[in-house]
């Protein structure tokens, strides 16, 4: 068996919870794209959320890593990259969508006698 090493620090609950919620964010956004009926109402808005927990919680982690030295500094900046991404990806869709809606909405008009 190996000696485990004593100069590892601990990781930071924060980067812990950060790379989790920013698993659960791609997971969700990548189910919410699934050709599965009504999965984007309930993946979309999660995919959100989840991401905004994984940018503020990487956030925090790392403030608090640079003040106590803890470890994990890797999984916080996973999380603030993937709730970043995520959180621009979801602006992105809903402005194309309210473009299309827009769209969609001028040509109905002009369609009707």
């Amino acid at each position: 068996m190996e000696a485990i090493d004593e100069t590892t620090p601990p990781a930071n609950r924060l980067a812990i919870a950060s790379l989790v919620s920013a698993l659960l964010t791609v997971l969700s956004f990548c189910i919410g794209a699934a050709p599965i009926p009504l999965t984007g109402w309930v993946c979309f808005p999660a995919a959100l959320l989840l991401g905004a927990t994984a940018l503020g919680s990487g956030a925090a982690a790392l403030h608090s890593i640079r003040q106590s030295g803890e470890g994990g500094r890797w999984m916080a900046l996973v999380g603030v990259w993937l709730g970043g991404l995520t959180m621009l990806a979801m602006l992105c869709l809903g402005l194309v969508a309210l473009v299309v809606a827009g769209l969609v909405g001028q040509i109905w008009i002009e369609a009707q006698p």
